[in-house]
């Protein structure tokens, strides 16, 4: 399972430094607080990088978002990850996701994706062809936490879905409002 958390960026808090690390580390610390505060200015300040890989699928999370790539699959097999949004603030803020993807022609356009939100789906259809318009997925409450899971399929009737071969891929970027 993949985790992202929802916060708000605070003052950075650095250990003791020499003032040679400290010139060293200058510019790295500048470029990350010039990223901080553009994710933090883009409604969803994300933290921290994870992937939840295997069977052919891969979930990676990050600042950037989240993004579902799939490199092989068995006609008749699926295969799942999830993703868990976590809201640390002591209010709650309304999330909203948005895809952006084309409709794959990988496994002849047949592969099928599945995303459920707390255990409601929200989109059932081909892979990548979710509307790319930001799509309401309701609030999280003050420290709560909203999951979602994509599963990924291939009818029975498809042709497989081989390694080495153009990965299907998607990239969602959550948006959260107060």
């Amino acid at each position: 399972m993949t985790s992202i958390q929802l916060q708000r960026h605070g003052q950075p808090q650095l250990p003791s430094l020499s003032s040679s690390q400290l010139r060293t580390g200058g510019v790295f610390l500048v470029v990350l607080l010039v990223l901080a505060g553009t994710v933090w200015l883009s409604g969803i300040p994300l933290r921290g990088s994870e992937t939840d890989a295997g069977a052919g699928m891969s979930l990676s999370a990050g600042e950037q978002g989240t993004t579902l790539s799939v490199t092989s699959l068995e006609a008749g097999a699926s295969a799942s990850r999830t993703v868990t949004i976590r809201n640390p603030e002591s209010t709650e803020v309304r999330l909203a996701l948005v895809e952006n993807a084309a409709p794959t022609t990988a496994a002849g356009g047949a592969l099928v994706l599945r995303i459920e939100h707390d255990e409601r789906v929200v989109y059932e259809g081909p892979f990548g062809a979710m509307a790319d318009v930001r799509q309401d997925m309701g609030w999280v409450p003050a420290r709560g936490e909203s999951t979602f899971r994509f599963t990924v399929s291939l009818p029975e009737t498809a042709p497989p879905f081989s390694a080495g071969g153009q990965a299907a891929t998607a990239t969602y970027a959550w948006e959260s409002t107060p």
